[in-house]
């Protein structure tokens, strides 16, 4: 039961890491908004479809952490449970906020019942809600990729997981202002939380069934 619990998660931290890499691409090609206005009118309309291609990833991005947080706990549990407690306890609280703002990023490219949003004030609230969600969702997985990164160290790939997931703990916070490093650190930024998802869903997908209980 726990060896496909494990299977499933880490083929879904490894998905997961993928789709949002491309989903930060996107939203990297997409560029930083204008501070609003008529000017950011004309940004959302004509990026219309971008918003729509990286709506629909970061839903399936999001999915994919629910199997992949259940299986981390259940595998840190019996040796590291604080850890555990903490770490997937933080992860399992951003994903109804990520799930929201899926719902707030929708709207800037579907209609609803052919209601479309286009009014200015609209426009700059649903953006605002968008960026501010995303940078609290950065900010809020600081501690769990620390806390996890340590008490994974002694597995499969830990001493890589354990220094990268300090460095992209740091560049969570740095990518976290978008519109104040430019695009090389946030595209960084993108590909190092990314990367450090791959690299737990390995570690996790080769996780025996009963792992031996570590007493540090």
């Amino acid at each position: 039961m726990h060896d496909r619990l494990y299977k499933l998660g880490g083929v879904s931290f490894v998905a997961s890491g993928a789709l949002f890499l491309a989903k930060n691409i996107l939203e990297i090609v997409t560029g930083v908004p204008p501070p609003g206005g008529a000017e950011l009118v004309t940004w959302v309309v004509s990026r219309q479809a971008l918003f729509g291609s990286t709506v629909e990833i970061f839903f399936f991005a999001v999915m994919c952490l629910v199997p992949a947080t259940w299986a981390l706990y259940e595998s840190l549990a019996a040796s590291h449970r604080s850890s555990a407690v903490v770490g997937c306890g933080i992860i399992a609280t951003t994903i109804p906020v990520m799930s929201m703002l899926v719902i707030v990023q929708g709207r800037l490219a579907f209609p609803v019942f052919h209601i479309e949003v286009r009014s200015q004030q609209t426009l700059e609230l649903l953006v605002s809600l968008y960026h501010g969600g995303l940078h609290a969702v950065a900010l809020l997985l600081v501690v769990p990729t620390v806390v996890l990164s340590l008490a994974m160290r002694r597995r499969a790939y830990g001493h890589y997981i354990a220094a990268l997931g300090v460095v992209t703990a740091a560049f969570d916070v740095i990518g976290s202002y978008p519109w104040a490093i430019g695009l090389a650190l946030w595209l960084l930024s993108a590909v190092l939380f990314s990367a450090w998802f791959v690299l737990v869903g390995l570690s996790l997908y080769r996780t025996p069934a009963a792992p031996s209980v570590d007493r540090r």
